[in-house]
């Protein structure tokens, strides 16, 4: 079905007919204003059904760590960015509704995929070169959610998925020399290189806005 995000008899139509939802959309990316308004006729669209609704989130509501030990479940949330804030409002609205329906929280890593293309000769690393990030291959993030699906304990719960050991920039550039043999550079993207970028292209500006000096593994 192809639904309005704001389609609220039409969501609540599809939701009386399945077992569990799966909430991955988003909005633009350079504007999540109407974000919240989507994820509100969601949950007004759920009452009255049984569906598990699984929402799946990432870490932006973290904001900038006060410090360098790796992300979890207990770090203050302290959202610095207007994504950041808009995520952590929509996960409080959907706390409150946990007591009235079955709902899951996902926190997703940045994705990674993999490819069969040649290795760039330069590569390119948003933030400090030497601060540990940590990413999650698109099928495992997809395990992940199929496993809090079938598992009934995970109701009204949030869950953390981690991926494989972090990984900084110039410890990536090393690997991706002794992959290829080539001698691959690295560029360290600040914010103000993104900005510069942005005057071309003017989505890539909200990038300059999210936590690119965090911490989020």
């Amino acid at each position: 079905m192809t639904l309005h995000p704001e389609d609220v008899a039409g969501h609540h139509q599809l939701f009386s007919k399945t077992d569990c939802v799966v909430d991955a959309r988003s909005q633009r990316y350079d504007d999540w204003s109407l974000y919240p308004a989507m994820i509100e006729a969601t949950v007004t669209a759920l009452v009255g059904t049984h569906a598990h609704y699984v929402y799946v989130d990432n870490l932006y509501l973290y904001g900038r760590p006060a410090t360098s030990q790796p992300l979890n479940e207990t770090a203050p949330q302290q959202p610095v960015s207007v994504k950041g804030q808009i995520r952590w409002r929509v996960e409080q609205r959907l706390m409150q509704a946990m007591a009235q329906h079955p709902i899951t929280i996902v926190r997703l890593r940045d994705f990674y995929a993999i490819t069969t293309d040649p290795l760039p000769r330069t590569l390119r690393w948003f933030g400090p070169p030497d601060l540990p990030h940590q990413f999650i291959h698109i099928p495992d993030a997809a395990q992940a959610i199929q496993w809090l699906v079938e598992g009934d304990l995970t109701v009204g719960q949030v869950w953390h998925v981690a991926g494989p050991d972090p990984i900084s920039g110039t410890e990536l550039r090393d690997l991706a020399r002794a992959v290829s043999g080539v001698k691959t550079h690295l560029r360290v993207m600040g914010p103000i290189t993104v900005r510069l970028i942005s005057l071309g292209f003017p989505p890539l500006g909200v990038s300059s806005k999210l936590n690119i000096y965090g911490n989020p593994h």
